[in-house]
């Protein structure tokens, strides 16, 4: 086991300052908040101040610190019913909330004098990260200076750090190298680009540097794949992690639009042009229902049991490549059954439901975006499972 690995296993081992019900308990308490605030979010295009502060007094943007920081150094399984909590009263602001606790993991590989800074604000402190390679960089005495755009960095315009992707000038004279580097918010531009259709809440902006000094004590250098982001040496466990406190707010989106549609139905709602005065009088609505129901509880139990297996990889063997693939696969398959169920809640709401202020065409619009991320192409997915299942061991997908 590595020295990382090891660092990593010991800031969320057993034994928490807080127990993961306890965590969750918080996280359902801000359900009500949340979704009091989500139109006010996706208009703003940036979480609402009163969500950020009830995050912070809840203690829910320091899930990832270690303990030694002042943290819960929660487990990737906790940090995943967290973020499906948070998802059903507001996704935006779960995700940007997983963006904070799924990216700030990755500080364990930056040196002790940069964690040092890092934490100096406390426990709390906020990181956002885009960690595809972009822009250009020079080496300087003591450093590297950089310049370039990264776009769609979620949480940017409230997060106090930014892990960037550069391309790290070889001293030897060679090709660059991906590297990473810990840079303050106040050092970058924040140019407004986000214009989407879902997950309106994230700011995902852009992010600016010209010209920008990173002392050598904040770059994180490592030997990736052409293309890829830097990162190589981080663990695989760590890495699913990440993209979990990216589903699960995905996921949680499906469990709000159910919570949504059971509170029409409890109102006792008939369905139009026909005999019943009460959808739930009707045998193939509740079919409907029921299968909405199964097809989220089956995607909660996939993401869940994909965290299981990250967190038990981190305190034992390492995730071998079929297995890192079998897992993407099933995080690509919870989204597949939260889709499937969304449609059938839009089918029981009706037309209504595409009503600007209406919350459940905000949890679709918002999971339609959100499982649209990178991390989750289904057909680059399921075609690296399938050479793998073949025995062809390289994979297309540069992620993996």
């Amino acid at each position: 086991m590595s020295s990382l690995q090891q660092s990593a296993e010991a800031s969320h081992a057993s034994g928490s300052v807080s127990s993961e019900a306890e965590l969750v308990a918080r996280a359902l308490a801000l359900v009500p908040v949340l979704r009091a605030n989500a139109e006010r979010t996706e208009h703003q295009r940036r979480v609402a101040p009163e969500n950020l502060e009830r995050l912070r007094g809840s203690g829910l943007l320091r899930l990832t610190t270690p303990r030694t920081r002042g943290g819960f150094g929660a487990s990737i399984r906790t940090q995943v019913k967290v973020g499906l909590t948070l998802g059903r009263g507001c996704p935006s602001t779960a995700w940007v909330a997983g963006i904070f606790n799924g990216v700030r993991p990755m500080t364990l590989m930056l040196s002790d004098a940069a964690r040092e800074e890092f934490y100096r604000e406390g426990p709390d402190v906020t990181v956002c990260s885009v960690a595809s390679v972009h822009g250009e960089a020079v080496r300087t005495e003591g450093g590297v200076r950089f310049s370039g755009t990264w776009a769609v960095a979620s949480g940017c315009e409230d997060a106090r750090w930014a892990l960037l992707g550069i391309p790290l000038p070889d001293t030897a004279g060679g090709p660059p190298s991906a590297a990473t580097v810990l840079v303050p918010l106040e050092d970058l531009e924040v140019k407004d680009t986000w214009h989407v259709a879902g997950m309106r809440g994230t700011g995902s902006q852009s992010l600016v540097a010209d010209g920008v000094p990173v002392p050598e004590h904040r770059v994180i250098s490592a030997t990736v794949a052409p293309g890829g982001g830097a990162g190589a040496g981080f663990p695989a466990a760590l890495k699913i992690g990440a993209t979990l406190n990216l589903l699960a707010p995905v996921i949680g989106a499906a469990l709000g639009g159910l919570d949504t549609v059971r509170e029409v139905l409890d109102c006792g709602r008939g369905i139009i042009a026909s005999v019943y005065q009460d959808t739930t009088d009707s045998p193939s609505a509740r079919m409907w229902m029921g299968e909405a129901d199964h097809l989220i509880a089956r995607a909660v139990r996939l993401t869940e049991s994909v965290a299981d297996a990250a967190d038990a990889a981190l305190v034992g063997d390492p995730l071998s490549l079929r297995e890192r693939s079998a897992l993407r696969m099933d995080m690509v398959a919870a989204i597949e059954d939260a889709r499937a169920a969304m449609s059938r809640l839009l089918d029981l709401n009706g037309g209504s439901a595409f009503s600007e202020s209406h919350p459940l065409q905000r949890y679709w619009r918002d999971m339609e975006t959100g499982s649209r991320h990178v991390q989750f192409n289904p057909f680059i997915t399921r075609e690296d499972y399938g050479r793998l299942v073949v025995g062809i061991e390289s994979p297309v997908s540069l992620l993996l």
